[in-house]
């Protein structure tokens, strides 16, 4: 049974049209045989080379809420995941993986823990030294801080996850822990910022380990960067981020990206759709991410893409990878299947206002709105349904006599 207060909460979220992330699974209706599929896909984690997935569904169709749902599932099997929407008028544009890896960064979240951000992981990696863990993880742990003289690293790819996880594990204030989730989140502030992330991170820090590098070599190896060199830093930190998850005992990274269709929506030069393009097969192709991704998608997502690179007169690229990304379709569902949620709906909303208030609606009157409400065509039409049955909802809403 719901506690009034959170029942209340739900409604209110639910008049946008959308469950909280935290009840998504509680108002997912059909699609049973899709959502252990999906589910499935989550049972198995791949610690060697990644994988991904497109989950198609139409606009309206509940790409979004299918996210979400993968979300509570991998956050309930033990990973560490991110939800990240793409968005080029906000800056975070798929050509550019140093602003795919701050949003990463900003919404990444761990089993039990309200934290939200890098810190999450970073804090589970360090709080998982008091734990018994396995042999193999232990000797990842080893390796990772050099026996825990953290002078170097032979396990992490990149040096500035190494820097960061490092004054992470040895901060002497919160201010240097604020300093690192600040930099992985909005790595694009920093670039001008070498000498500030240098004295915070590491030389302010330097009588808790054994680093003989000078300042100068920081700098020329680029270990603040993230932009430089095909952004190959950025990809190398999420490779670390799934190698430092499971070496706190979670089952790696999982990676979700909303909105996928900005790529042909808001990238106005050929040039940025096919790098977006690129970084997209290397996601599939496993060899830069090593964890489990999926992109939400319309049906045609594919011929979309095709026919806008042919349009901007791009001949010389292989357009068959294209069909040989591994998908998934979700089907709409039917009018008998928002009935149900529909009765979850009111279940919830007689719980938000149980005590002075009361709902009078009987079931034939619910059959009715159902289909009033199924009848309006429209690409949102899930969405616009569940707004329009709590306000039906409020509409008889009554006081109770004392």
């Amino acid at each position: 049974m719901l506690e009034r207060s959170e029942a209340e909460r739900i409604v209110e979220q639910l008049r946008y049209g959308v469950p909280p992330p935290e009840r998504v699974r509680a108002f997912t209706v059909g699609r049973d045989v899709q959502l252990r599929a999906l589910e499935q896909s989550l049972s198995n984690p791949k610690e060697a080379r990644g994988s991904a997935l497109l989950v198609k569904a139409n606009y309206g169709g509940g790409k979004s809420h299918l996210l979400k749902v993968v979300r509570e599932i991998a956050l309930e099997k033990g990973y560490a995941v991110s939800l990240v929407v793409i968005n080029a008028q906000e800056g975070t544009r798929f050509n550019r993986m140093d602003t795919i890896f701050g949003g990463i960064c900003r919404n990444l979240e761990v089993p039990d823990r309200s934290q939200r951000g890098i810190g999450a992981l970073l804090t589970a990696f360090a709080e998982a030294a008091g734990r018994r863990l396995p042999a193999t993880l232990q000797e990842a742990r080893e390796r990772i801080s050099s026996a825990g003289q953290w002078d170097y690293s032979d396990y992490l790819k990149s040096a500035a996850v190494y820097v960061a996880l490092r004054a992470w594990v040895h901060a002497k204030g919160q201010a240097t822990r604020d300093l690192v989730q600040d930099w992985f989140s909005n790595p694009e502030n920093y670039r001008g910022q070498r000498k500030r992330l240098y004295s915070g991170l590491v030389d302010g820090l330097r009588g808790s380990f054994r680093d003989t590098r000078r300042e100068w070599q920081f700098y020329a190896e680029e270990v603040f960067a993230f932009h430089t060199g095909g952004h190959r830093q950025a990809w190398d930190a999420l490779a670390d981020f799934h190698a430092l998850a499971l070496a706190s005992g979670l089952h790696g990274l999982v990676l979700l990206f909303d909105e996928f269709e900005d790529v042909i929506q808001n990238l106005n030069r050929r040039d940025l759709q096919e790098q977006a393009f690129l970084n997209l097969f290397r996601f599939f192709d496993g060899d830069r991410f090593p964890g489990m991704s999926y992109f939400a998608v319309t049906p045609d997502f594919a011929a979309r893409c095709k026919a806008e690179l042919l349009q901007r007169g791009v001949y010389d690229f292989d357009y068959r990878r294209f069909d040989r990304l591994p998908h998934f379709e979700m089907e709409p569902i039917q009018r008998k299947e928002f009935k149900d949620l529909a009765i979850r709906i009111r279940r919830v909303y007689e719980a938000a206002y149980n005590g002075e208030q009361r709902v009078v609606l009987i079931d034939s009157e619910l059959d009715e709105i159902v289909d009033q409400l199924w009848r309006v065509t429209s690409p949102d039409r899930v969405r616009r349904a569940i707004q329009g049955f709590v306000q039906a909802l409020d509409d008889r809403l009554e006081p109770v006599s004392r």
